[in-house]
C-alpha cells in the first residue's frame, strides 16, 4: 500500500468515524466506498467491519446505564438482524441487486416520508411490534453482505422519533451484534486475512478520534437538528445504493 493508498485511508476512516459519533450511524456508509476504490468492494467491507465493531463498543460503553433497558426493548429486532446477518454474508452476493436496491431505497422513502403515521406514537402497537423485527432482519441482510445496514434501521427509529440519546445506542447495539455475527462469518469463509486485519487495526486511529469529536458535538447541539443530520445521512445512503447499484 502506497503513501496515497494510506492516505485515502486514513481520510476515509476520519470522516466516517466523526459522522458515527454525532449521529450514530454513517461509518460504513461513508468510508466504504472510499477504500474500495482502493482495495476493491470486497476487501473494503472486511476492512471497514472492525473499526464498525469498535466503534459500536465504544457508543455501548458511553451509554451502559441504558442498555439494559434498550435491548429488552430490541430484542426481537436483534435476533433477527443476527439471521439475517448470516444470510447476508452467505448469499446475498448471487441476488439481483438493482431489485433488492430498488426495494430498500424505496422502503427509506417511505419512512421518511410517512413513517410516523403508518407506525403512530404506541410502541407496543401490533404494527410497531411486526415492523421491527422485519426491519431487523433487513438490516442484517444489509450488514452481512456491504456493512451498510443504516439505510433501513435508521429510517425506522427516524421515524419512531426515539431521543438522541437513545437512537445512537439503539443502532449501535443492533449494528454491534450483526457485526460480531458478520466478522464470524468472514473468519468462517476465510475472508479475513491477516493483511486485512493489520488495515482494519490501522483504521481504528482516526475512526475513535474523529467518533470523540463526533459524539462532543452531538451533546451540544439540539434535537431537531440531530433529527435533521440523520435525514440527511439517510438520503445520503439511499443515493449511495442506489449509485453503486446501477452506475457501479
Amino acid at each position: 500500500m502506497g503513501p496515497l493508498d494510506l492516505l485515502i485511508l486514513v481520510a476515509g476512516l476520519a470522516v466516517a468515524g466523526f459522522a458515527k459519533g454525532l449521529a450514530g450511524m454513517g461509518l460504513p456508509l461513508i468510508a466504504t466506498p472510499v477504500l474500495a476504490g482502493v482495495f476493491g468492494p470486497r476487501d473494503a467491507v472486511v476492512i471497514v467491519s472492525i473499526p464498525i465493531l469498535v466503534a459500536n463498543s465504544l457508543l455501548i460503553v458511553t451509554g451502559w446505564r441504558r442498555v439494559p433497558r434498550v435491548i429488552g426493548e430490541i430484542v426481537p429486532m436483534l435476533a433477527l438482524g443476527a439471521i439475517g446477518t448470516v444470510i447476508g454474508v452467505q448469499l446475498l452476493a448471487g441476488l439481483d441487486q438493482r431489485v433488492f436496491a430498488a426495494l430498500i431505497s424505496a422502503l427509506v422513502v417511505l419512512f421518511l416520508a410517512r413513517g410516523d403515521r403508518l407506525l403512530g406514537n404506541d410502541p407496543d402497537a401490533r404494527r410497531v411490534r411486526v415492523a421491527g423485527p422485519a426491519i431487523g432482519f433487513v438490516g442484517g441482510l444489509l450488514q452481512g453482505s456491504t456493512s451498510i445496514a443504516s439505510p433501513v434501521v435508521g429510517s425506522y427509529f427516524q421515524a419512531r422519533k426515539v431521543s438522541p440519546a437513545d437512537f445512537v445506542l439503539i443502532v449501535a447495539i443492533i449494528f454491534e451484534l450483526n457485526s460480531i455475527v458478520q466478522i464470524g462469518g468472514f473468519l468462517a469463509y476465510g475472508l479475513l486475512t491477516p493483511e486485512l486485519l493489520a488495515l482494519g487495526i490501522a483504521g481504528l486511529v482516526p475512526t475513535l478520534l474523529a467518533l470523540m469529536a463526533g459524539i462532543e458535538l452531538r451533546g451540544r447541539i439540539p434535537e431537531h437538528r440531530f433529527r435533521h443530520v440523520i435525514v440527511v445521512l439517510l438520503v445520503a445512503s439511499v443515493a449511495n445504493l442506489l449509485w453503486r447499484t446501477f452506475a457501479g
